[in-house]
Formats: C-alpha cells, structure tokens, sequence
C-alpha cells in the first residue's frame, strides 16, 4: 500500500473517531448541493472609492466535502492547521491591518462550535474598488488566490501591499477580490458563490472575469477553471504548486481557455517540470498559452502583477 493510500485510511480512522455529533463548524447555512450556487443575504458594508474592503457575507455558509485534501495534510503535522486561532490572526476580521490594526471580530459563537472545523465555512474576502469607482458602471472581475497553507498577522497584511500593486489603467479599471482560504486547496464550489455574491452587489461585466493566483493559488487558478471552465475570459497561474497532486490531468477541461503560466527554472518549492509538461499538453490544441520562464526562484509575483503589458494581456480577453 503507498503512502497516500496508508494516509487516506489513517484519515478515515480518525475522522470516525474524532468527529463526532458535538462538533460542529461555526457556519450554519447548508450550501445547495453540487454547483448549485448558494446566495448570501448577508449585507455588505459601505462601498468606499479606490479602497479596500473587507467582506464576511459567505463565512455562514456551510460546504461539506469540498477541501478534501486538507485532514490528510492536517494528520502529516506539517503546519499548525488551526492557524486563524492564533493572536491576532483570525481571517473574519474586518481590518486589511492585522499587524497593526487588528479588531478582534465578535463571533458570538454558540456552545457546540469546533473552530479547527471553519475551514468548512465559506470564503472571507478582501474586494480592491478602482478609483473612479461608479456604482452605474460594469466592472471587470479579477480573483486573486493567495499561496501558502498556514497564515500569520504578516501574511494577512502583506495582501494588502499586494492588492494596491496591481497595475490598473486608468481607462480601464477592474475589480480585485482576494479571498483567504483555510484549507489546502481552492474551492471552486466557494469560488463560484464569490463571484455570485460579487455580482449581486456590484455591476460586474460577465464577459471579462478573470482568475489568477500564486503558488498554491496557481495550482488552485488550474483547479477552480477547470470545475468552472465557462466562468472565466482568461487564467493566470503563476509558479503553481504541485502537491497534494498533480494538475496535469486537469489540462483537457482548460485547454480552451487563454493562460498565461509562469514559472522559474531554479524554482526550489513548486515543481518547474510539471509546469513546462502543463504547458506543452495545453499548446496542443489551445494556441493562446503562454509561458513565462524566469530565474526568480519562488518568488517575483509582484513583478508580473505591476507588468502594464502583462495585465493588459489578461483583459484584453472577452467570453
């Protein structure tokens, strides 16, 4: 038996003995089965011009099964999977600061709550307004995954560093949402109830949604396309990972889609190889792929997202 078979049953023997009827996830809301899309009548805070707002309308809701990757990385006790516990830490607040603004959300939790288990609960979100921001106009779409698998107080923070560099022309502003995931893996189930609760408050142009993420955030920009494969103009993965499981099979539900991948030859965290094979299986019936090959290591993302030539490849594309 290999060593993921041997975890996946460790899994089950644990999950049966430690999960019981007196845990329960801090979410209540049962989201609809399959893709079936699950609205949020939570209300969304004051929309600010040029800001950065942070939005807690989907972490009520309820997705059973969907990061089922993350126990049998929780049972290796490679990171401290409840990390949002930590101080100063927990994702639901509604500050962009948790380093130093940090307000300690009240979650007025009732007694049977297990909050090692809110990675079940829908994504929180941060959404970056354009500066000219009009409420009467459609707005591009772009959803940004973060990497990484446990967060701190610094890498909550540094997203917003990351969201204000985005290139963005001024004839042509767009949106930015960037939830922040606890599992392993991307949703799509709960990247799709992002873009629904988006669309539901902002006017968003349905012909130009886009995807792009980093790291764990690339390999989770191939995983959510390929569930959501008539969601999005174009992708951008960048430096994809490639653990807990190759994306190599997803290639056949993107092909379709424009991508522009990245990766670095030296990189030493995310497997360059398995990128290169992604793209050469992706050039074989989709001409619209691009690779962009580097020495940066793993690391450089920044750059490729204040690149004027490389962001407007990625709007330039309509459904």
């Amino acid at each position: 038996m290999n060593t993921f078979f041997k975890k996946l049953l460790l899994f089950i023997l644990i999950y049966n003995s430690s999960f019981g009827q007196d845990d329960c996830p801090p979410c209540e809301i049962i989201a609809n089965p399959g893709l079936e899309i699950t609205k949020s009548k939570s209300k969304w805070p004051e929309l600010k011009k040029g800001g950065l707002i942070r939005i807690n309308s989907l972490t009520n809701i309820y997705y059973e099964g969907e990061d089922i990757y993350w126990p049998l990385w929780k049972i290796s006790n490679i990171y401290n999977t409840d990390w949002w516990t930590n101080e100063n830490s927990d994702p639901w607040s509604l500050t962009t600061d948790w380093k130093n603004n940090y307000k300690k959300p009240d979650h007025n939790f009732n007694k049977c709550v297990n909050d090692e288990l809110r990675w079940k609960c829908g994504y929180s979100y941060t959404l970056r307004l354009p500066k000219n921001f009009d409420e009467n106009k459609k707005y591009p779409l772009v959803v940004y995954l973060h990497g990484s698998v446990q967060e701190s107080a610094n890498s909550l923070t540094g997203r917003k560093w990351s969201l204000n560099n985005f290139y963005m022309s001024e004839n042509d502003e767009y949106i930015i949402a960037a939830p922040t995931k606890l599992g392993i893996d991307w949703s799509p189930k709960k990247i799709q109830d992002l873009v629904e609760d988006i669309r539901g408050n902002i006017k968003i142009n349905d012909n130009r949604i886009y995807l792009t993420g980093l790291s764990m955030g690339g390999r989770g920009t191939f995983i959510v396309a390929s569930r959501l494969p008539n969601l999005f103009a174009a992708i951008m993965p960048l430096s994809p990972h490639h653990r807990p499981y190759s994306y190599l099979p997803l290639a056949d539900k993107v092909d379709h889609i424009p991508t522009f991948m990245h990766h670095s030859t030296n990189d030493a965290t995310s497997s360059f190889s398995l990128a290169k094979k992604m793209y050469s299986k992706l050039s074989e019936t989709n001409e619209n792929i691009v690779l962009d090959v580097k020495n940066w290591n793993h690391s450089g993302w920044h750059l490729i997202y204040r690149d004027k030539e490389k962001m407007e490849w990625l709007l330039s594309w309509k459904k």
